[in-house]
């Protein structure tokens, strides 16, 4: 074999190389963004998932059911194209496209749903907040018009101040049943401030009334108790907690900065 052969060969060899670990590289990284995507697409679907099932049913208006159930549709319709191999993603896909058509046959308001436990309270309040930020999220980068932003947040604070003015009302309806009148008399009247001061006008007056009918008998029981015990640390710090409440809520002003699963 010559020596042009020789070195024609190993040119051959070198570009056949070349060539092999550029596709090899280009198959490694797709298979990279593949990955991400659907780990992305996942965290992205139990995430809205997790809101659906989170929320009592009708607690949600119409307009932010519909946008839950929408987003999770669009997601499961991505991870049934990236991995047609799995029936789970298309019998979600069935099962909450059916929950949209109900939706959208609903008309007029739904009576306000009240929560009846703190646990509830605290898995709702943690519901709020992601679709909050989800909202928020879809506003940055363009994909919801602002108006209608604004729109959502503002139905969305709503609905934290009502499960703040229900967790007010539990725990005076826990310190009222532990003939702790003093207490359940400062969480009904904080249900009440809160509900003047930050509701829409005449929107709870029938709530506001109700709240105000507990008060009278509450002096009277406190006018009776000559020495009335004072509060332990453990109340007081947790009557601190509940006066704060309603300021938790994206008092942080990188809150909405965080990477989550819509990102």
């Amino acid at each position: 074999m010559s020596s042009i052969q020789v070195i024609s060969t190993i040119i051959v060899l070198l570009a056949g190389l070349v060539c092999y670990a550029f596709i090899s590289q280009t198959l490694r990284i797709k298979k990279e963004q593949r990955e991400r995507l659907m780990a992305m697409l996942k965290r992205r679907n139990n995430t809205f998932k997790f809101m659906l099932n989170g929320f009592p049913k009708g607690f949600l208006p119409k307009e932010l059911t519909l946008l839950v159930q929408r987003s999770l549709i669009e997601t499961c319709e991505q991870l049934t194209k990236l991995d047609s191999s799995n029936p789970t993603y298309q019998q979600d896909l069935q099962v909450v496209s059916g929950q949209m058509t109900e939706t959208q046959r609903q008309s007029g308001p739904q009576p306000q749903k009240r929560l009846d436990n703190q646990q509830q309270v605290k898995e709702v309040k943690m519901c709020l907040e992601e679709l909050y930020r989800f909202i928020h999220n879809q506003q940055q980068k363009n994909l919801l018009p602002k108006n209608q932003a604004d729109a959502f947040s503002a139905q969305i604070k709503q609905l934290v101040l009502q499960i703040t003015v229900d967790s007010y009302v539990l725990r005076g309806v826990a310190a009222q049943q532990s003939e702790k009148y003093k207490l359940a008399y400062h969480y009904y009247d904080l249900a009440i401030k809160l509900l003047v001061r930050e509701g829409k006008a005449g929107a709870n007056d029938e709530r506001i009334a109700e709240l105000k009918a507990l008060l009278p008998p509450l002096a009277v029981k406190m006018a009776e108790e000559e020495g009335t015990t004072p509060l332990s640390e453990q109340e007081m710090a947790e009557q601190t907690e509940m006066d704060n409440e309603w300021d938790k809520f994206g008092e942080k002003e990188d809150f909405w900065k965080k990477k989550h699963a819509y990102d």
